[in-house]
């Protein structure tokens, strides 16, 4: 038996997303935000969840932008893009009608003036974003979803090494 390939993998963390998206909605369904589940003592996930889902709408409009800009190549940019906008969707998924509304423009802090000052900018946003989902990791309360966004937060890792390579940083 082969290997399971990123992209398979990648695709069974967005449809565990979907199913727990759909276990969340039928509780808030059920009682109202969270009442009558697991989760009514602590809602707190739901936000947890509501921050990274900020986080990736933040780094999908830097691609965005960069591509726009051509402050990335244009094969990186679009793959990265692509897995953003994957992780958005799982996300809002999982969040359901609880769902915040979709950031505008990348946040303060993002360099387009060339490719080599872009890649320093992601980097530091993925970073970021990479370790807000270890923190939430370390303290969500909902089994179902530990692995999904496990799989992202590794998603964001390869990303952090794909950028590096662009700066030419020593990956070790």
């Amino acid at each position: 038996m082969r290997p399971a390939s990123r992209r398979e993998v990648l695709r069974e963390a967005a449809a565990r997303l979907a199913l727990a998206g759909g276990a969340l909605g039928s509780a808030a369904l059920a009682g109202g935000a969270f009442a009558g589940s697991a989760l009514a003592a602590d809602p707190s996930d739901a936000d947890r969840l509501a921050r990274l889902l900020a986080l990736e709408h933040e780094l999908a409009a830097a691609y965005e932008a960069a591509l726009a800009r051509d402050t990335i190549e244009p094969a990186l940019g679009k793959l990265l893009l692509d897995h953003e906008r994957e992780h958005i969707r799982g996300l809002e998924q999982a969040l359901g009608k609880r769902s915040p509304a979709q950031a505008g423009a990348p946040g303060v802090g993002i360099d387009f003036a060339s490719r080599r000052a872009f890649a320093r900018s992601a980097l530091e946003l993925e970073r970021r974003t990479v370790d807000t989902y270890r923190d939430v990791l370390t303290t969500f309360h909902n089994d179902r979803l530990l692995q999904p966004l496990g799989s992202i937060m590794a998603c964001g890792a390869q990303h952090e090494v794909a950028l590096r390579r662009v700066l030419g940083e020593d990956l070790l």
